[in-house]
């Protein structure tokens, strides 16, 4: 049985991350979100997504920060 492709949403814009969201879910997406830098780099390492849509602005932990982190825990191929 194969997966749905996963998507984490990082965006720090409820309505832009909602509306993402709803998109991407009705072309058949699991999409999973988070509103901070910091609790999207945990869902990136606790559900590790297929692909990662990320603000560069975000509280806590800028996108840069949160995308270094990834790559130092190896998450990318």
């Amino acid at each position: 049985m194969k997966h749905a492709t996963t998507i984490l949403i990082i965006e720090d814009e409820a309505s832009i991350r909602t509306v993402a969201q709803a998109y991407l879910e009705h072309e058949g997406y699991r999409v999973i979100s988070a509103g901070t830098g910091p609790e999207g780099l945990a869902l990136a390492l606790a559900q590790h997504p297929d692909l990662v849509v990320l603000d560069l602005n975000l509280p806590g932990m800028d996108g840069m920060e949160v995308a270094a982190a990834c790559a130092s825990a190896r998450m990318f191929s």
